[in-house]
């Protein structure tokens, strides 16, 4: 299904004179009855609720832009690249974002009124519609508040949860609604989502979730609140923080398989009702397939995706410039050029070639795209590597040339001036675009011509030595390739997803070898070398501080291989309870190109990105901080979040 915002201009009123009857109804103005008394009201009301949906999308913010702005609703949103989840998660890497643990005050409770109003007074115009088409609409308003309660419970933990209209000039007592406890929270949403799939029709027109849609959501947010409910005490927020004492952050441990229930059966339905398959029209070639994935709005395994287009207005957020964001500039962009590139430590957890041979050398390589041929389709889907082609032209990517390199590859240290491999100008590095070194009287190019750039900061210049793939629209010419003038959609939910749901879901009930059947099925589709992974049982505590198997762990690596630059990564290394670890002063690893001049022969070599800039998450990431003038209005939303 498509999400489609429709602007509509409403005329909100009409002059008036004195001498004009003051009682008569204003002209222009939709009642309640004209909005909710037939359908096509009811699909306007609830158009304008899709457009708040917390989607995270390639125009949201992972942090605000200024004080008064929110990530879904940024002023300058062609900047959203730069300041992404992926880049916060280290999945990318920039000079403009890192981890940022504080949030941005959601609070969308404005909304969760609007679609409160709906379901309270809905009931009024019943005998207007056929049973069918009257509970469709009610559960897709259930949907809705779901969605923007998820929003809010997977930052805040427990949260109020209102679900009558509040008269604002009410009673304060009335008004200041306590917080729920964090599982009562999730509780309510899953019963909100319940209520949508026994009520929703199984399909739907463009721009409007079904029972699918809410089932996929099902399965998402119940993941999210077993891995909360399971891993959270391990934290120890209990032992002095009085959110988690009281409930309101953490969920009874004993409530994890409850929740873990919900997120396998949401799945099953989605799986079984034959609707949806994986994705397969540009087999053999895999990595065309997995790239053609993200551009095919008729995909089989899109359960439901946000439209955009390139030809709206402007302003509307139904444009991004996720093209010029991602796509080097000249060549293949017009405005700005790549702002974000993927890290080395996401391209190891592929079937990645090696890079250096048994005695620890790099191994040579006659052309800098061989390296390729050793990768993963999926990963080949997702990154442009050097000899990639986009938009009639080729990637040429390299950092440097070494005048010898006999050497192991650690004698190149970590990219540093002072390594033993880089001193008494042995290592020669490029500043602009087309220097040359003299070379036995021949001017050798130093660096490619997309870089890598000494004398340029991260702007189109790309520090991890490779680019972004996944979503690049490949049919945009280079000159329509600017801000604002990128129109293709956004996958909300697919079938890859719920398979990894499921997966994870399946593994923490017990049921390993199905687990590993889902697992099976994404890993066939992307080209792996090993389809189903080998039982291994390594106990990994020491690492992630809490019990766990190799087993779950190659689980959740699946789903940062399968779901990369998806915006998933943040939220599942926060909801496992592990991002104070993962991101742990932090310093990623990059992919640099060499050309060894007395052998003629390309190296790689695994470095620290040239900056050192590093990335933490502290454990006050995992519950944010409950907007200080919302507290001020309603002193029931203390005590405040653990670390707050």
């Amino acid at each position: 299904m498509k999400i489609k915002y429709i602007l509509t201009a409403v005329i909100l009123g009409a002059s008036i004179s004195s001498c004009h009857d003051l009682s008569l109804e204003p002209k222009g103005m939709l009642g309640e009855k004209e909005l909710f008394g037939n359908e096509f009201g009811v699909k306007k009301y609830l158009t304008g609720l899709y457009m708040y949906l917390p989607i995270e999308d390639f125009n949201y913010y992972a942090r605000s832009g200024n004080s008064n702005e929110t990530g879904y609703r940024a002023g300058n949103y062609w900047e959203a690249g730069k300041f992404s989840l992926g880049n916060m998660s280290g999945e990318f890497v920039n000079t403009w974002m890192k981890v940022n643990n504080d949030g941005f005050g959601y609070w969308p409770y404005d909304r969760i009124r609007d679609v409160n109003l709906f379901i309270n007074n809905f009931p009024n115009y019943r005998d207007d519609f056929e049973e069918a088409t009257y509970n469709s609409l009610l559960g897709e308003a259930h949907f809705i508040r779901a969605f923007l309660y998820f929003g809010l419970a997977k930052r805040y933990g427990g949260i109020p949860v209102i679900t009558e209209v509040q008269d604002p000039l009410g009673d304060p007592e009335v008004l200041q609604v306590p917080r729920a406890k964090e599982y009562d929270t999730w509780k309510f949403i899953h019963d909100d989502l319940q209520f949508a799939i026994d009520n929703m029709k199984e399909t739907s027109e463009a721009g409007r979730a079904n029972k699918y849609v809410a089932a996929a959501l099902m399965s998402r947010t119940m993941l999210y609140a077993g891995t909360i409910a399971k891993y959270t005490h391990y934290l120890g927020f209990e032992a002095n923080q009085e959110a988690a004492q009281q409930g309101f952050a953490g969920i009874d441990p004993s409530k994890a398989n409850e929740f873990f229930q919900y997120s396998y059966d949401a799945g099953k339905l989605i799986d079984n009702s034959g609707r949806y398959s994986l994705y397969t029209k540009n087999y053999p070639d895999k990595a065309l397939n997995f790239a053609n994935l993200f551009l095919d709005a008729s995909s089989t395994e899109n359960i439901f995706i946000k439209e955009f287009d390139k030809n709206a207005p402007n302003d509307t957020r139904l444009r991004h410039s996720y093209d010029a964001m991602m796509c080097p500039q000249p060549d293949m962009s017009r405005d700005v050029g790549a702002q974000s590139y993927p890290s080395l430590d996401l391209m190891r957890l592929y079937d990645f070639p090696d890079i250096t041979d048994a005695e620890g050398k790099p191994i040579r390589f006659d052309r800098r795209g061989d390296i390729k041929n050793g990768m993963e389709p999926r990963m080949r889907g997702s990154m442009y590597f050097d000899g990639d082609e986009l938009r009639g032209h080729t990637f040429s990517i390299q950092r440097g040339l070494y005048k010898t390199f006999p050497w192991a590859a650690t004698y190149a240290g970590n990219g540093d001036n002072t390594a033993p491999a880089n001193i008494d100008e042995n290592r020669i590095l490029g500043y602009q675009r087309g220097d040359t070194y003299n070379y036995n009287g021949a001017a050798i190019r130093v660096n490619g011509e997309h870089g890598l750039f000494e004398s340029w900061g991260g702007e189109n210049n790309p520090i991890t030595g490779a680019f972004v793939r996944k979503y690049i629209d490949v049919n945009l010419p280079t000159n329509e390739c600017g801000f604002y003038m990128s129109g293709q959609h956004w996958i909300v939910f697919r079938l890859g997803e719920i398979y990894l749901n499921m997966a994870e879901a399946c593994y923490e009930l017990g049921k390993k070898d199905e687990a590993f059947d889902y697992i099976e099925k994404i890993r066939e589709r992307a080209g792996c070398k090993v389809t189903r992974p080998a039982d291994d049982m390594s106990d990994l505590s020491a690492v992630y501080g809490y019990p766990i198997d190799a087993n779950l762990q190659f689980i959740r690596d699946e789903r940062y291989r399968e779901l990369a630059f998806e915006n998933h990564r943040w939220w599942d290394i926060r909801r496992w309870r592990v991002a104070d670890r993962v991101l742990s002063n932090w310093i990623p690893r990059v992919l640099m190109c060499y050309y060894v001049l007395d052998e003629g022969k390309y190296i790689y070599l695994d470095e620290h990105e040239r900056w050192n800039q590093s990335w933490t998450a502290n454990k006050n990431c995992y519950y944010e901080g409950i907007p200080q003038g919302e507290i001020n209005k309603n002193p029931n939303l203390l005590p405040k979040n653990p670390l707050r």
